[in-house]
């Protein structure tokens, strides 16, 4: 599934965006999620994440380009499209590096390139290093996943990430950072931890040792569920090597 958000004050450019989308969806089976919005507050309120963004520049209330300023604070890996009635304002979109450029009004085929030129990029990117937005002290904090080893649960929604050689303190619940990791290397032995099971160097009882010297505790209530689930990533891990 591929997220689209189409940011627009007009109605019908909505509307006639949403068409396209529907056409290229049908004509090549791809699904996407779309979801609207007609003015830049309404999409920053949303809070969510997109692959594609449609963000129209000349909004009444918040123009385009400083709702792409103050979105990229909440989503730096969304692609924007600035859609616009004057190509010449192109030049100031750059600034927020947009993906592509479309100008009023438009053919259905110009939507089509935008989006073949996305599953493209998707596609080509797939493989690649997935990285990772968390809330950190002091704003959004970037991190390569395969680079994490220990997400610790400190109290008071505070938690420290240990990567090879660092630490950082993000703000939330481990429950948060199951769902924005999504990833079966990751496994929870213990109520406090989150452990990637790429950096596992050693089991000793109720400690796990990662590759880097951290010393995990597993809860006994959860040893056999933390064994099965090493046992699965092990022999999944075997099968692609």
């Amino acid at each position: 599934m591929i997220n689209i958000g189409i940011c627009d004050d007009d109605n019908d450019m909505i509307q006639a965006l949403k068409n396209a989308i529907s056409s290229y969806s049908k004509s090549h089976a791809i699904e996407f999620d779309v979801h609207s919005f007609q003015s830049g507050e309404k999409l920053l309120d949303s809070k969510l994440d997109f692959d594609l963004l449609f963000l129209d520049i000349e909004m009444g209330g918040m123009d385009g380009l400083k709702t792409a300023k103050l979105y990229r604070q909440i989503d730096r890996r969304a692609r924007i499209v600035y859609v616009t009635n004057h190509s010449e304002l192109a030049l100031q979109s750059y600034a927020v590096h947009p993906f592509d450029f479309v100008v009023k009004p438009f053919e259905k085929s110009r939507i089509f390139n935008v989006l073949e030129e996305l599953t493209k990029y998707l596609s080509e990117n797939a493989d690649k290093d997935t990285v990772i937005q968390l809330k950190g002290e002091d704003g959004p904090l970037l991190l390569n996943l395969k680079n994490i080893y220990v997400f610790e649960y400190t109290g008071n929604r505070r938690i420290t990430v240990y990567t090879k050689s660092e630490q950082y303190q993000i703000k939330g619940s481990l429950s948060d950072v199951f769902s924005i990791i999504n990833s079966e290397s990751f496994v929870s032995p213990h109520k406090s931890f989150i452990v990637n099971m790429e950096h596992i160097d050693k089991l000793n009882n109720y400690t796990l040792y990662t590759t880097n010297g951290i010393e995990v505790p597993i809860a006994q209530k959860k040893l056999k569920e933390f064994h099965n689930e090493f046992s699965r990533f092990i022999k999944n891990y075997i099968r692609q090597g």
